[in-house]
């Protein structure tokens, strides 16, 4: 029986600083360690993890830089950088001895730390190993990494996908003579999206690992490996045909090719099983990290919800709403505002950000509930909640399911439309961002929220619906916010679409307790936040500050 998969964090404080490494983890009975390849996440490894989590209970970390963990800060690093970083890992989770299984990069981290720690490692999996030949290394450095640099037009979307699609069919993937094809299929557009995801979320950073496995040479640790080794490759994987090229190997190792992908997922299995390791300890608390927001999974009965902390400050606790296709992290300028000196908490609301997609489309309702039940999880009695575009719905919805915990209340871009332009929204501005195969979906993406700051609404591109303040079309910022947008892909589209029909007039008016409301003079939704605060007698909308980091100030302060 499969068994689920849940999400956590652990906190480090080791060579690298203090940092957090995002894993996966699943079954019961002896832990076992899964390695990931590059530019990939834990993510590709979810299915491999349901079929053997009747046999282990299963750990699988992103590596630093990759998904959600964060980057050990070099831009260089070598294997056994990542293998020490490894260690810190297993150390902070508790294990003790446990197998490894390393999949092309994952193979080269779990090989290196094997052979500093053999104590640790009751056996050692790979599958696929990279034991490149001196001038494969010097063209594949030459060629194989180039730096992703966003770009006003988006092109470096159609250069990504692309790079990602020529990998399933060419090896190196800039190699397109007849020699260098592979022969598998062409995964369907969802996988190739997923896959994409990871690469996008690793930015420019997904060459470090990548490069330290390329620059390894596994041939130099194997004589002195002391734990139980199995090196395979599948049938059509490009480096199978590194199995000849080991050298000397240790005692009782096992190289053998395997006929497909089927095949060695079982031979390593089957060598895992016979050397199993210690059972694992029960998931570690994530501990805070000082002075920052720092990540955690908190588990809700709908699923689990990532929330950021920051809990060093003495005020009253303030809960950060973010609005539909965004995420906890597009919060951290307006976070930054306060903190330090009220406890923050800000989460990525249902099927957004790192949070679980609910069974059925998000809403106004159920995102209000969830976020009642992560105030209970977190330990928050009450707190003001500040509530930015659809985040502010959700707001007055907690308040008005719950004055005694969520108020007073902070509403910023409060998306508040007339009949017919919410009736525009519904029509136009909830696009179906679904992968297509040739990746169009992701220009398609770029340019909706490029043009969001162009115009009001974003869909409507006349003069007459041009935004006349300066706009910032920073392509770094794009990038986040497309990530954002993605990764909460349909979810943002069914919450928008219940907040145009949320009852915005009646809820203001139904609110008892302390109320503020505001928006930026450069906010494309001034106009429609001065119109909902002029439907409640003796609300005023506030004119905030351009920075971000003003808005949170200027609003609490009304509340003093």
């Amino acid at each position: 029986m499969n068994q689920p998969i849940s999400r956590h964090y652990a906190t480090i404080d080791g060579r690298w600083g203090p940092r957090q490494v995002h894993y996966r983890r699943s079954g019961q009975g002896p832990a076992l360690v899964l390695l990931h390849q590059s530019p990939q996440s834990s993510r590709e490894l979810a299915g491999l993890m349901q079929r053997w989590s009747a046999h282990f209970t299963l750990i699988a970390p992103d590596t630093p830089g990759y998904g959600q963990s964060d980057p050990l800060g070099p831009a260089s690093l070598g294997i056994a950088d990542f293998a020490e970083a490894l260690g810190e890992f297993v150390d902070a989770i508790g294990l003790r001895r446990f197998g490894i299984y390393g999949f092309h990069t994952g193979a080269s981290i779990g090989l290196w730390y094997a052979a500093r720690q053999p104590a640790r490692v009751t056996a050692m999996a790979a599958n696929g190993l990279a034991q490149l030949t001196d001038a494969e290394r010097r063209d594949i450095l030459a060629n194989y990494l180039p730096p992703v640099v966003p770009a006003w037009d988006g092109s470096h979307l159609a250069w990504m996908w692309g790079r990602m699609r020529e990998q399933t069919l060419f090896f190196p993937w800039y190699d397109h003579r007849p020699a260098a094809r592979m022969t598998f299929d062409v995964p369907p557009a969802t996988v190739l999206h997923d896959s994409f995801m990871d690469f996008l979320r690793a930015g420019d950073h997904y060459a470090v690992a990548y490069r330290a496995a390329f620059e390894s040479r596994p041939d130099t640790v194997l004589p002195g490996l002391r734990v139980p080794l199995l090196v395979t490759a599948a049938a059509g994987d490009p480096l199978q045909a590194h199995l000849g090229r080991l050298g000397e190997l240790p005692p009782g190792a096992e190289v053998a090719p395997s006929a497909g992908r089927e095949p060695a997922i079982e031979r390593c299995l089957g060598h895992l099983l016979a050397r199993r390791g210690d059972p694992a300890p029960a998931p570690v608390a994530t501990r805070a990290l000082p002075g920052r927001l720092w990540n955690r999974m908190l588990q809700l009965p709908s699923g689990q919800v990532r929330v950021r902390e920051r809990l060093d400050g003495q005020g009253e606790p303030v809960m950060i709403l973010h609005g539909a296709g965004q995420s906890a992290d597009a919060m951290n300028r307006l976070a930054q505002g306060i903190a330090g000196t009220s406890p923050l908490i800000v989460a990525d609301l249902p099927g957004h950000g790192e949070s679980d997609r609910p069974a059925t489309g998000p809403g106004i309702a159920s995102s209000a509930v969830a976020c009642l039940e992560v105030l209970g999880e977190a330990g928050l009695t009450s707190c003001t909640l500040a509530g930015v575009g659809t985040g502010a719905c959700v707001a007055l919805e907690m308040g008005r399911r719950s004055r005694a915990r969520a108020h007073p209340l902070a509403l910023l871009d409060l998306p508040f439309l007339p009949d017919s332009g919410a009736a525009a929204f519904r029509e136009h501005g909830l696009p179906d961002l679904a992968p297509r195969w040739h990746g169009g979906h992701l220009l398609e993406a770029w340019h909706m929220l490029r043009d969001a700051r162009l115009f009001f609404p974003w869909f409507d591109r006349r003069q007459a619906s041009a935004l006349r303040l300066e706009s910032v079309l920073d392509e770094t910022g794009l990038q986040a916010e497309l990530l954002d947008l993605l990764r909460a892909s349909p979810s943002w589209q069914s919450l928008l679409a219940d907040t145009l029909d949320y009852p915005v007039t009646a809820a203001l008016a139904t609110q008892r307790g302390a109320l503020a409301i505001g928006a930026a003079s450069n906010s494309a939704w001034l106009g429609a936040t001065r119109d909902a605060a002029a439907s409640r007698s003796g609300l005023a909308a506030q004119l905030l500050p351009g920075a971000q980091e003003q808005w949170l100030p200027a609003l609490l302060a009304l509340f003093t």
